[in-house]
């Protein structure tokens, strides 16, 4: 169980930190993006993949979100896994996720938020 938390953080820290720098590259700037987009980059790039869920509630509409899992016959909390993430990552404060801003600018947003992940 440790391990697999640790792997779960890791992918997270990823996603965060150089995922939308990829994305970016692959599709232009953009706050939000489709789930074919940030899979193909997740597959492509040599992402983890098992939390990849993480990915979608981070670099897709809630509406993308919610079909893509539907799809896979998942259930995920879009709202809940954003929570977690700007709780364990950016002190709480949601407007990083929110505004798009924490993949904008090369990660320094997740630095100044303190943002290692290590709140549990």
């Amino acid at each position: 169980m440790l391990f697999s938390n640790y792997r779960k953080k890791k992918a997270i820290k990823s996603y965060i930190k150089k995922l939308g720098g990829d994305l970016s590259r692959r599709y232009g700037r953009s706050k939000l993006y489709t789930s074919g987009q940030v899979e193909r980059t997740i597959h492509e790039e040599g992402y983890n993949w098992k939390h990849i869920c993480y990915a979608h509630a981070l670099y897709t509409t809630m509406e993308q979100f919610n079909e893509w899992h539907y799809e896979r016959g998942e259930s995920c909390d879009y709202d809940g896994m954003r929570e977690e993430v700007s709780a364990n990552y950016f002190g709480g404060n949601s407007s990083y996720i929110d505004s798009g801003s924490f993949h904008n600018d090369s990660s320094d947003s997740f630095s100044s938020a303190g943002g290692d992940g290590s709140s549990d």
